[in-house]
């Protein structure tokens, strides 16, 4: 049975683990190991101890940076340190962020946040178990969060 980890941070304004957890439980048979930190920086290092130390197959890394350029900044910094993690340790490490400044407002944003994470739960279960899925969805213009956007036609 394979292992997913969960990492998730209390900076975020929503419990992006637990739609995770949910999403997956519904749809596969998986142990799923979470890890929460403090914020978006503190990932990169939580997703490879998931790896290296919890033997993760996959791991979904969940956070929301804060809608300033600081903060944009430091999510940068962190994508970067989830690169390296995934180089180093030759494992998926599926980034999920959902910035402050993406909704409108409080519902457009939550909701977001519950449906970026979900989508990419769904392609956690793809890389493991379903791989030829994504195969079919080459180049049709998938997005997670907001509508896709399609493919473009000849």
């Amino acid at each position: 049975m394979p292992t997913i980890g969960i990492a998730d941070t209390t900076f975020a304004r929503y419990d992006m683990g637990r739609a995770a957890i949910d999403e997956l439980q519904k749809n596969v048979s998986a142990k799923i190991k979470r890890v929460t930190v403090p914020g978006i920086k503190d990932l990169p290092v939580a997703t490879k101890k998931l790896i290296e130390e919890e033997g993760c197959d996959i791991v979904m890394a969940l956070g929301m940076p804060g809608g300033k350029e600081k903060d944009k900044v430091c999510a940068h910094e962190a994508s970067q340190g989830l690169i390296l993690a995934q180089l180093m340790t030759n494992t998926h490490i599926i980034e999920v962020f959902v910035h402050e400044d993406e909704g409108k407002d409080e519902k457009e944003l939550s909701f977001l946040m519950d449906r970026r994470t979900r989508e990419h739960a769904q392609n956690v279960i793809k890389l493991l178990f379903k791989p030829e899925k994504l195969t079919r969805e080459a180049g049709t213009g998938q997005r997670q969060g907001f509508e896709d956007a399609g493919p473009l036609r000849m």
